[in-house]
């Protein structure tokens, strides 16, 4: 094949890897520069074709595959002709504003270029640009149109001559070079892709449009899906909706630098809900129209009023033309602000005082739309007033509690139901208790006490116990019919029922309570694991808190100073002589660390073993050691559940009286009940 000279690119190949490879990897970054350069040529429309949400290419058998797809990039700007194609467009690094001008000769727009580096940007995503562009004087054919296609590989190989010179690259020219178009504009081809995935069309929206701080009559951009859909999204400006009361607009707060005050435009805020996409997290900066940096605090320090909230909802839009005027502080890459520099140093401690202004005046407003999500998430108040229709002062002490308790929280919290729900049942523990410590304090400042406020007061006293106990019993019930559903599933794991048992001992042990199950047991599971491993040669798991995927080796338990083994095994299984030779090895080596331990045997003197098993196939040998050990206990899981029942009827009794009383576990339970 004849290679044509008539387009000529001289260029470090090293500068195509650092300046186009590796700055642009994204498809919006690479689409952002080139619409950028449509905008500088006082195009008034710009059409954008490609598949939205595809992958341009695939990965397959370790090798990259293009799956054939095409991007292209229309405008209606001024174009260029073939001379200017050879003096600028081929000229990497050209600065445009320093030859040609800071305005665009059209629509006098602000040039956003400025390192002519931006053609660049299509070889972070693809291997091939072709160019197709008509510009200059017309003729009676129309505008001439220059037609030429760069492909990557060659740009990168260097070729040497025979004077031992490195050869300048030869753009192809295309078919229609040298013909003519009847109107001004360029098109860019993009083929032969890496493997780099086009947005859906909301992210692109998005994305692009956090790039851009451009409203204006006379500038449009579309993008259409390539594929069979043809859906077009038009390029608008990045809507955040903001928390009310948080917006501080930055237009009469100057930057100063050395006694000189540089102006800025825009505003700072808290978004109203968490973002939908990284590019809307924190404050984008933009000098020109487009973006420069986007900062989440201005390297702002710890420990101020609102931290955690400004950190994690702040959103802006400021506006800094003097960023890139005729110094520029603005980084190569067009990424970021070069902050150490003076002006940076200066914009960065006037955003740090912002953002504390911020944060202070936005507290009262975070907490009011943290708590308009909780109520709507928990439906706390329409369930307060269906179990209390007519005690307001129950309502009023449990909402209390809930803004206190979710005073600190955070909005990940507040989409967890479980979070939400022990919210709501903790307020609802506390709020009786509130409302009796006020009726206490009533009577108090009363000078001539009635009856009717000593009654008063008795009477809450008494909803105190009630919804206290209430508490409890509701929480045993829901613990007894989750053993219930275990039982009676073949599914069941041994290791959900490990986890039952642990949270719940009183389901084995009804007087167990939680005074028995303190930090010393913790202590001691530690140190007998320890003793454990070096006295018997291997490690063992005995609880399942913090182990969340290994399976441990018995549930290990207090109960009336005892160590209690919790030997599990599935329902409607069969315990053999391996395993209950194994649980005994652990009953005995349980004996002998207690033993051999006087703090241990202090506190706790004695250690048994409970196996919870439906059946038994064990030879004479064991079926006599477990009759005969006192130690050893077996207990069927049906057993152990009828137990369980008849030990806490009077907790069951009492959910059953406070059913109309206590609210629903769920909103929609209240839903139903009232329809």
């Amino acid at each position: 094949m004849t290679i044509s000279k008539k387009y000529t690119m001289r260029i470090s190949r090293l500068t195509v890897d650092k300046l186009g490879i590796q700055m642009y990897d994204r498809v919006s970054a690479v689409l952002a520069e080139l619409i950028a350069n449509a905008y500088d040529a006082d195009a008034e429309h710009v059409k954008i074709m490609l598949p939205f949400g595809e992958y341009l290419a695939r990965q397959i058998s370790g090798e990259i595959v293009d799956q054939g797809f095409e991007i292209l990039i229309e405008d209606d700007g001024s174009g260029m002709t073939e001379s200017e194609i050879l003096d600028y467009y081929l000229n990497v690094g050209y600065n445009r504003r320093a030859k040609r001008g800071d305005r665009s000769p059209k629509h006098q727009r602000r040039i956003m270029g400025r390192k002519g580096i931006g053609k660049l940007a299509p070889f972070g995503i693809c291997r091939e640009v072709e160019v197709l562009t008509a510009g200059g004087t017309k003729t009676q054919h129309g505008y001439p149109v220059s037609n030429l296609i760069l492909d990557l590989d060659d740009i990168l190989e260097e070729k040497i001559n025979e004077k031992g010179e490195i050869e300048p690259y030869h753009p192809q020219p295309g078919d229609l070079d040298e013909t003519y178009s009847p109107s001004v504009g360029t098109k860019l081809i993009l083929r032969r892709f890496d493997r780099r995935r086009v947005p859906t069309a909301e992210e692109l929206d998005r994305q692009l449009a956090a790039r851009f701080g451009l409203q204006q009559n006379d500038w449009r951009v579309q993008l259409t899906d390539s594929k069979a859909t043809h859906q077009t999204i038009e390029l608008g400006t990045l809507n955040v909706d903001i928390m009310e009361g948080t917006c501080i607009n930055v237009s009469g707060i100057p930057v100063e630098v050395e006694g000189q005050f540089h102006p800025v435009s825009g505003w700072v805020g808290y978004a109203k809900d968490p973002y939908k996409d990284e590019v809307m997290a924190g404050v984008r900066i933009y000098a020109r129209g487009k973006i420069v940096a986007q900062t989440r605090d201005f390297d702002i320090r710890t420990g101020f009023t609102g931290e955690f909230k400004m950190r994690s909802y702040l959103t802006g839009a400021i506006h800094a033309e003097w960023l890139d005027e005729d110094e520029d502080f603005v980084r190569t890459d067009r990424q970021d602000i070069i902050w150490n520099s003076e002006y940076g140093d200066a914009f960065r401690e006037w955003g740090r005082n912002l953002l504390k202004e911020l944060a202070s005046k936005a507290e009262t407003s975070s907490r009011t739309r943290l708590w308009e999500v909780f109520s709507e998430a928990s439906g706390l108040q329409e369930r307060l007033q269906y179990a209390h229709p007519d005690d307001r002062t129950v309502r009023d002490s449990v909402l209390r509690a809930a803004r206190t308790l979710i005073a600190r929280s955070d909005r990940d919290s507040l989409a967890d139901p479980e979070y939400v729900e022990r919210v709501v049942r903790l307020a609802y523990a506390i709020g009786p208790h509130n409302a009796l410590l006020e009726t206490l304090d009533e009577v108090a400042s009363t000078a001539n006490e009635t009856i009717d406020a000593v009654l008063g007061l008795f009477e809450k006293a008494r909803l105190v116990e009630m919804y206290s106990l209430g508490q409890v019993a509701q929480e045993r019930m829901d613990a007894v019919q989750q053993l219930d559903r275990f039982i009676g599933d073949p599914d069941t794991s041994e290791r959900q029922l490990q986890e039952l048992l642990e949270k719940t001992p009183w389901i084995i042990y009804p007087d167990w309570t939680p005074l028995s199950y303190n930090q010393r047991l913790a202590s001691t599971r530690r140190n007998f694991e320890n003793w454990y491993l070096v006295n018997r040669g291997h490690s063992i798991i005995t609880s399942t808190i913090n182990n969340s995927t290994k399976q441990p080796d018995f549930v290990m338990l207090s109960h009336l100073g005892s160590i209690e083994i919790i030997e599990i095994k599935k329902p409607q299984h069969a315990l053999i002589d391996d395993e209950f030779n194994r649980a005994f090895g652990y009953l005995d080596a349980m004996s002998e660390f207690i033993d051999t331990n006087p703090e241990v045997k202090s506190e706790f003197p004695r250690a048994n073993l409970t196996i919870v098993c439906d059946h038994l196939n064990l030879s004479t040998v064991y079926t006599s050691a477990l009759e005969n050990d006192l130690r050893i206990e077996h207990r069927p899981w049906h057993a152990l559940l009828h137990t369980t029942n008849r030990s806490h009827e009077d907790f069951l009794r009492v959910v059953g009286e406070l059913q109309g009383e206590l609210p629903r576990t769920t909103s929609d339970d209240v839903l139903t009940t009232q329809r």
